[in-house]
């Protein structure tokens, strides 16, 4: 249902924001963003620049993962009346929004809503705001790109372990 769907994506905006998922998000992001060869200084403030780019695009109100964003479609159809999620469907839904991180019109996107909400002047202002500006450009769409290809590792559980879907 629309509401199990929040409920999916209320649990999940708030695991992915907060410091412990960004330590997971990290430990799959480093190591690619470390290789890509940017400029001196990137590897070692990722930790504190990922925390505070997690916060924001995974929150849970219009995040990656937000109900408005995640349940949409499955809102809008009244004909889906299933109490607890079907675990196929949980692994379906989540699988496809974390796949969807990959296109470079969402990473486009992302980059976009980040400026326009002044992330560098305002919520991360521990760099120039020329370097976190170029950071952001690099960042996240290799950190995207990464995540993207996460979701075979985690949905299940998350779906069997914290939404305890039905089979």
């Amino acid at each position: 249902t629309c509401e199990d769907c929040s409920r999916m994506g209320t649990k999940l905006s708030e695991m992915a924001s907060s410091p412990e998922g960004a330590v997971f998000e990290l430990d799959y992001i480093t190591p690619v963003i470390c290789a890509a060869g940017l400029e001196e200084g990137v590897c070692e403030d990722l930790p504190s620049f990922w925390s505070a780019i997690a916060v924001n695009l995974f929150n849970a109100q219009d995040g990656w993962y937000a109900p408005v964003n995640l349940c949409e479609r499955i809102c809008n159809d009244t004909t889906i009346s299933v109490k607890t999620p079907p675990c196929e469907q949980c692994m379906n839904i989540l699988k496809f929004s974390t796949m969807d991180m990959a296109t470079k019109s969402q990473q486009d996107r992302v980059i976009s809503l980040f400026m326009e909400r002044n992330f560098c002047s305002e919520q991360y202002n521990q760099i120039s705001l020329e370097v976190c500006t170029e950071r952001l450009k690099t960042v996240i769409p290799l950190a995207l790109d990464t995540l993207a290809y996460t979701a075979p590792f985690w949905t299940d559980g998350f779906c069997r372990r914290d939404m305890e879907c039905i089979e």
